[in-house]
Order: C-alpha cells, then sequence, then structure tokens
C-alpha cells in the first residue's frame, strides 16, 4: 500500500504500524473454550513481532462460530468504513466453523481491502500455496465442529433412551442428583451415581401454582411479578424471573413428566442458525424419568389454553367486557369490535356498540352489509342463552326411554383403550429400563449387536404407544354438555345478581363458548340502520360449524 492509497484515518500512523483490530471469540464447546487472556496474549505477541498495531478489540463470549449473528459482523464492517486493515485471531477458527458463513464473509473482507491473520498459524494468504493452507485449516475447523455436534448427539440420543433431559442441570421444582459428584474418598475424586430428578419439597407446590394461575388468566409477566415480588424465588441460576423465562418453563413440560424434543426430521437448523426455538413449533414429547409434578390433564389443558392465546388477538387477550374475543360477523367471518358511543349528557359512553371490523376498516368491498349493535343487547342475549340453553333444565330430571337399551358411550370405550395402552407402555417402559441397567451392570453378557438390536425394538413399541396414546387423547378431549351445567348454573346466578366482574364472565365464556356470531342482512326498505340480526352460539362441546374455515 502506497502512502497515496493509505486511508487518511491512519495515513499519519504509519511509523506506530498499520492498524487492526484484534477479534476473541470463546466457543460454547467446552473443549474449545480458550481463555480470552490466552487469545489476547497470543495476538499481541504476533502484533509486536510483526510491527502491526492493535487499535481496539472485539470480543465474542460463549459465542458459536457455526453461524456470524457475532460481533465480528461489526468488525467487518469496520473495515469497509477504512478504519483498519485487517482482523487478527488466535486461530482462523475463531472467524467461525461454517462453510458458506466464512466463504461469504471472508470475500466481504478481501472485497473491502482487508486481511484476516491467525497469530499462531503463520499463512501468506497472498500466495496461492497460503489460500489452499488457509482453506486446510478452514476446513479443519468445520470438520471439528461437525464431529463435535454428531457426538453431541449421540450424547443426547442415550440420555432420551435413559428418560433424561439432554442437558443435565437444576430444574425448577426437582432436586437434582448428577452422575458425578466430588468425593475426595473416592478413586480420583469423583464417585458416580445413578442420575435423577426428584420433587422439592419446597419449591415444587410453587411449579404446581404457577400452571394454576396461568390457566386461571394470568399472564406471564404477572406471574414473573409473584415469583420475584412476592415469593422472592430466584431461578436456579440465581437471575429473577422474566416473561420468557416463565413462557419456557411452563411450555417445557418438564413438570408434567415429558421431555421436550425438538423433531429430528425438522430442517429449521435449530441449534446452527438460531437456537431460541424451532421455527416451524415441531416438537416430541417423550416420557421422562422425573416424577410428574402436575397431572396429564392439567397438561392438556394448558396446552389447549396456550394454542387458545396464539389465535387470540393481543388486545382481545385482557378481557374489557364480558364477550371481548368471541364476537363474530356471519357475513364475513370477521371479528367486530367495540366503538364508543355519544352519551345523550354529553361525553361518550365506552364500548357502546360492536360494528364489523371489515367493514369499518377496510370498507365494503371487504363486508357490504357490516353490523351495528349495542353492546348491552348482545350481553342480553348472551345471558338468555345461558339461561335457554344450558342452565334450564338442570333440575330436570332427564327422560329416559322405558324400554330402550342406553346406547354405549364412546368415551367408555376410550378410557379403556386409554387404560390398556398405557400398561402396555409402562411393561415397555420397565423392559426397557431392566435392559439398560443389566447392561450397564455387565455389558459382556449381551452378543455382539443383541443389546443394540434389542433396545431399538423396545424403543420402536414406545414410540408406536406414545403416539397411540397421544391419538386417543386427542379424541378423548372433546367435552360434552353435561360436564358444563354446574360451571352455567354458577355464571347464570352471579351474572343476574350483577356480583360478576367483566373479566370473570369473560373467562367462563371462553371455557363455554368458540364464538358469538351475529348475522345481519339489511331490511326491505333499504334504511341504513334498519337491520335483521340473529345470533348464533358455537359451544365447544359441539362440533365446530367453522372448521372448514
Amino acid at each position: 500500500m502506497t502512502p497515496a492509497e493509505t486511508p487518511a484515518t491512519f495515513r499519519g500512523s504509519l511509523t506506530l504500524g498499520e492498524p487492526w483490530l484484534g477479534y476473541i471469540r470463546v466457543s460454547t464447546w467446552r473443549e474449545e473454550k480458550i481463555s480470552p487472556e490466552l487469545q489476547k496474549s497470543s495476538i499481541e505477541s504476533w502484533a509486536a513481532r510483526t510491527g502491526r498495531r492493535i487499535i481496539d478489540w472485539i470480543t465474542d463470549l460463549d459465542a458459536t462460530g457455526r453461524n456470524f449473528k457475532r460481533k465480528i459482523m461489526g468488525g467487518i464492517q469496520r473495515i469497509e468504513d477504512r478504519q483498519a486493515v485487517g482482523i487478527a485471531v488466535w486461530k482462523f477458527s475463531r472467524f467461525g466453523r461454517n462453510d458458506l458463513g466464512i466463504a461469504i464473509n471472508l470475500a466481504r473482507l478481501e472485497r473491502a481491502g482487508g486481511q484476516l491473520a491467525s497469530a499462531t498459524e503463520e499463512v501468506d494468504a497472498r500466495t496461492a500455496v497460503g489460500r489452499f493452507n488457509r482453506a486446510i485449516l478452514f476446513d479443519l475447523a468445520v470438520f471439528e465442529s461437525d464431529r463435535a455436534g454428531e457426538q453431541w448427539k449421540e450424547t443426547h440420543a442415550h440420555r432420551r433412551a435413559m428418560q433424561l433431559p439432554a442437558t443435565g442441570r437444576p430444574r425448577f421444582g426437582y432436586v437434582w442428583h448428577p452422575r458425578r459428584i466430588p468425593d475426595p474418598t473416592a478413586p480420583g475424586g469423583i464417585r458416580l451415581q445413578e442420575e435423577r430428578y426428584e420433587r422439592h419439597p419446597e419449591f415444587a407446590p410453587v411449579a404446581v401454582e404457577l400452571y394454576e394461575r396461568k390457566l386461571a388468566g394470568q399472564g406471564f409477566a404477572t406471574l414473573a411479578h409473584w415469583l420475584n415480588d412476592e415469593l422472592l424465588v430466584p431461578t436456579t441460576r440465581g437471575n429473577r424471573w422474566g416473561v420468557n423465562t416463565v413462557q419456557r418453563y411452563l411450555d417445557g413440560a418438564f413438570a408434567a413428566g415429558l421431555l421436550r424434543v425438538h423433531d429430528p426430521e425438522c430442517r429449521c437448523r435449530l441449534g446452527q442458525d438460531h437456537f431460541s426455538a424451532c421455527k416451524e413449533g415441531r416438537w416430541l414429547w417423550l416420557p421422562g424419568a422425573q416424577p410428574a409434578l402436575i397431572t396429564p390433564d392439567q397438561w392438556k389443558e394448558y396446552e389447549a389454553h396456550r394454542e387458545q392465546t396464539r389465535k387470540t388477538p393481543p388486545r382481545a387477550r385482557r378481557a374489557t367486557y364480558a364477550t371481548t374475543g368471541l364476537m363474530r360477523h356471519g357475513h364475513c367471518r370477521g371479528t367486530t369490535v367495540a366503538r364508543s358511543g355519544r352519551n345523550p349528557k354529553g361525553g361518550y359512553i365506552p364500548g357502546h356498540t360492536f360494528v364489523c371490523f371489515n367493514h369499518k376498516n377496510k370498507g365494503k368491498s371487504a363486508c357490504e352489509p357490516g353490523v351495528y349493535v349495542r353492546r348491552d343487547e348482545v350481553e342480553a342475549e348472551v345471558l338468555r342463552w345461558v339461561a335457554d340453553c344450558v342452565a334450564g333444565d338442570i333440575d330436570k330430571e332427564p327422560k329416559r326411554p322405558s324400554q330402550r337399551t342406553a346406547p354405549p358411550d364412546p368415551r367408555a370405550r376410550l378410557i379403556v383403550e386409554r387404560s390398556r395402552t398405557e400398561a402396555e407402555l409402562a411393561k415397555i417402559e420397565g423392559a426397557l429400563d431392566r435392559l439398560v441397567t443389566d447392561y450397564a451392570m455387565d455389558p459382556d453378557k449381551y452378543p455382539a449387536d443383541t443389546f443394540g438390536r434389542v433396545r431399538d425394538q423396545l424403543l420402536g413399541k414406545k414410540g408406536d404407544l406414545v403416539e397411540h396414546l397421544k391419538s386417543l387423547s386427542e379424541v378423548d378431549a372433546a367435552p360434552t354438555r353435561d360436564e358444563f351445567r354446574p360451571l352455567m348454573a354458577q355464571l347464570l346466578l352471579a351474572w343476574e345478581a350483577d356480583i360478576m366482574h367483566p373479566v370473570e364472565k369473560n373467562a367462563m365464556l371462553r371455557r363455554l363458548l368458540r364464538r358469538i356470531v351475529i348475522n345481519s342482512r339489511k331490511s326491505n326498505d333499504g334504511a341504513r340502520w334498519s337491520l335483521i340480526r340473529s345470533y348464533e352460539f358455537h359451544p365447544v362441546w359441539e362440533p365446530d360449524p367453522w372448521a372448514d374455515r
């Protein structure tokens, strides 16, 4: 680089050496956790030896090299801005361990006139031999990363076969007994034991109440405040609870006695390009060895609650009125929203009427007739439906044909089939536990490949039974009308006595109704607001008439 070509940013400091950026990355892989101090010392020695000057340091702690969502991208941007002439790393593997990412970002760096140098791998990338050697070092780094990934997959598969989570660590609500514990009296100072989770005497009830409060309608933020401010209970890492922390814990199903496993057939590249959650939502639920803190019915109810919440617009999740989030217009099947009305005495009445969202915000091309109905009229219709269709015949004796045999109850058949499947699943799990334990105690007892073949057969049968049990649970999840009669009686009495808050009414109605549909059509005289209205109620115990939507 001639003086005329030297960037103005550092043209006057050639005597101090070329300005370079030092990059330090500490890997998430335990065997690659090279200390930042060692990397910095090596880079400084290289700079002193070659006459370069490190003007700034870029540090990525506990960062994987499988992607480039790291601070290194800011360093490349600074090279493009001509603030430095290159980036120095401890080894080329610190730059990255992904073929595509290395090729793209190294090309971007060199296209800007920058250089990439390794403090411990002397390579002259200006020559063909140097570029060839650098490519070999990068390929070796990618190979090591892929090999480590495969080893971790094998480890995770082995732990899942033992009905343990992929990573052993403390879990909230449980006492963790790790496999390796320090023991000065044992050889090597380490004593081995069976890894297991046991119910925590103090925090297990808190975990159960977390699910109960969420099912009662509390949000994740409210639960985090309850844990932090009222109970003063930290996470297993000693930190304060946050919204995402509570959500991840409840969605993880560990307290339900299950293990959440990413579907191996999914191609979303979880763990490579991103780490938070599967973008396609493809999870497998496997039975775990830990004791369940909540019942299977509570977990099913939580899953249904989360699914309903995902389908509900954010503003409708916190009810303002009794029918918030339930109103639909039959013509366009869109939502109806509350609108304020003018008070004759002055001011406005919040939520005075319901109008069709599509008609109001998108015009007649989206919904030609629209709808306009007062909220008190809607709530009166809902109360009438509760009284007439649900609570009206609670005290009546049901009529039974005197000379007819009662039809078989399909739910009873499902209960029998589920009990049989659960018993068979318990038998398979017991056989698998005995096989693994026996093999661990005496591995020479089994001929070559016998253990693996039998284990795979048992795991296959177990997977089939789990899928069959899941299908039975989905079929059996459809409730009956009789199950909701006591709830409706309670709602009717409280509503008529006017002792229930709209939020409470809304929570109960959401358990009973999929939606409330308002159908409207203009009357023959063509008057603007002269509409003929009718109401439809879609309860949860009947097939969804809008399932084909």
